[in-house]
């Protein structure tokens, strides 16, 4: 779908998502911040975060290291960051490629101590169990609805989901997370 744009009596086909503003050769995109690389980074951070801890299953350190990985290699390419039309999607790449080989690197590698570690549930065993049963139900969910319920979680509004989930409308976005929360609570055989 291409945007159209406006310059003065008569109208521009642009890329997707832009709209061509007074000023000449500036386009605003919907996606595209405009903004200094050190705020753009900060608001790409707290996007990636609940991403991050999808992927890590929860472990915040984990999480935590990802996102440094990944800052640190947009900070690299920051030329093809600014260049993007959807900054967040490729921040998003980058970080799922980190993890990847992240994942594969530790696959190699055995751990000596691994075989002496002692198993414990810190906490109640009902909510350790609760938990471990909710995270099997989020394997069985495709990957943007675990990341809405994460996110959710987390705290963070739809407006913010949108950006790291994609080309979504708002309702489309409330329709989906209703249901992804109808959903859990199926599989886990409870009531909302």
């Amino acid at each position: 779908m291409e945007a159209i744009s406006f310059k003065g009596p008569s109208a521009e086909i642009k890329q997707r998502n832009c709209i061509s503003i007074n000023k000449p050769n500036e386009e605003v995109c919907k996606n595209r911040k405009n903004m200094p690389l050190k705020d753009l980074l900060v608001s790409i951070s707290k996007k990636l975060m609940s991403y991050a801890m999808f992927l890590t299953k929860n472990n915040e350190a984990d999480a935590l290291d990802l996102i440094q990985s990944t800052i640190e290699k947009l900070i690299r390419n920051k030329e093809t960051l600014k260049a993007s039309n959807q900054p967040m999607a490729y921040a998003k790449r980058i970080l799922r490629n980190n993890f990847i080989d992240n994942y594969r690197k530790e696959k190699r590698m055995v751990s000596i101590e691994g075989n002496e570690i002692e198993i414990s549930n810190e906490g109640s065993q009902d909510a350790s169990l609760e938990f471990h049963e909710m995270l099997q139900c989020l394997q069985n969910f495709d990957e943007t609805d675990s990341i809405i319920l994460m996110m959710l979680a987390r705290g963070h509004n739809y407006t913010e989901i949108q950006e790291v989930v994609g080309d979504i409308s708002m309702a489309n976005l409330r329709v989906k997370a209703n249901r992804a929360r109808i959903n859990l609570a199926n599989c886990m055989g409870k009531k909302l």
